[in-house]
């Protein structure tokens, strides 16, 4: 037994697939100590639990801000703070996420974590993003935002088969496969002019193509289950719909559990003033769009917090 498996050792195959492993191990190492240098979204990412812990204070009403970057160019915090004295406002913006990122993020991030509290949780959103029909990202879950434990209900995490399992756990367990895409678009921006406008138009016209697809029904059961949770915890939960270039409807279903449960809802679709002048691109806002959304927000987070939840 011993010289078979000395032999296997010596085999050449098995030294190269021993090399690559160790590669993989070293690349992986050093990609855990560079990456919140990739780039500013992977930093923000990294950052969260400090930005989550920071911005609850025990001596002040404390505000999240949550969402994508819709919120994350729409909103400035220190314009909501400066209009809500009293008030400590953080911002949790990483890009692309849906719900589904951020049901893991708010479950592991507040609810599990003793000493941090929010007594208001603002959450941004456009066109179907909260419902449960929403394509979660099961590298990003993995990744950035849940944990195995969240395997025992991989469904009610958006993960949907042996497939978005089997991405989850890679990216839990390997960082080169959980930041494969930022390391594709760091190497095509080293070596390609415009790389990063051309991603970010397709990008773009991607989203706004999916989101606008014709859907049969949307439900929106993890969202209640989520306001629940948070509930529960002395949280009120109030949702923003943000504006952009295009119209969008918000969906029956989502006004129907506005309306039965203790969310609130505030209509930012359509900011006085606001037009294409004041847009990047078909959804993000300018600074100057910014300050606009912002004060607006700001007023009713003013008229809204005053009313009982």
């Amino acid at each position: 037994m011993a010289g078979r498996f000395g032999a296997l050792l010596s085999a050449t195959e098995t030294r190269v697939v021993l090399s690559l492993i160790g590669l993989i191990a070293l690349l992986d190492l050093g990609l855990r100590l560079a990456e919140p240098r990739l780039s500013r979204n992977l930093a923000h990412i990294a950052a969260i639990p400090q930005i989550m812990a920071g911005g609850s204070q025990p001596d002040a009403h404390s505000m999240l801000l949550l969402g994508n970057s819709l919120i994350n160019n729409g909103v400035a915090a220190p314009l909501i703070a400066d209009a809500l004295p009293g008030v400590s406002v953080a911002k949790v913006t990483p890009d692309a996420t849906t719900l589904w990122d951020w049901q893991c993020l708010l479950d592991h991030q507040l609810i599990a974590r003793d000493g941090v509290h929010f007594e208001t949780v603002v959450i941004g959103f456009a066109w179907n993003v909260l419902s449960d029909q929403m394509r979660s990202d099961a590298s990003r879950l993995g990744g950035s935002y849940c944990k195995w434990s969240d395997l025992k209900r991989a469904n009610t995490v958006g993960l949907q088969g042996s497939g978005d399992i089997g991405e989850f756990l890679a990216a839990s367990v390997l960082r080169t496969y959980a930041l494969r895409d930022t390391l594709r678009n760091r190497f095509f921006q080293l070596g390609v002019p415009s790389y990063a406008q051309f991603t970010r138009a397709d990008n773009t016209a991607a989203t706004v193509s999916t989101e606008r697809s014709e859907e049969p029904s949307y439900s929106y059961r993890t969202l209640s289950g989520l306001v629940e949770r948070l509930t529960d915890y002395g949280t009120r939960v109030i949702l923003v719909a943000m504006p952009v270039q295009s119209r969008y409807d918000i969906d029956s279903q989502l006004l129907s559990l506005i309306d039965t449960s203790s969310l609130t809802l505030i209509d930012l679709r359509n900011v006085a003033g606001l037009d294409a002048s004041h847009y990047l691109d078909e959804m993000h806002l300018n600074d100057v769009g910014q300050q606009m959304v912002s004060e607006a927000l700001a007023e009713q987070l003013h008229a809204g917090l005053a009313t009982p939840t």
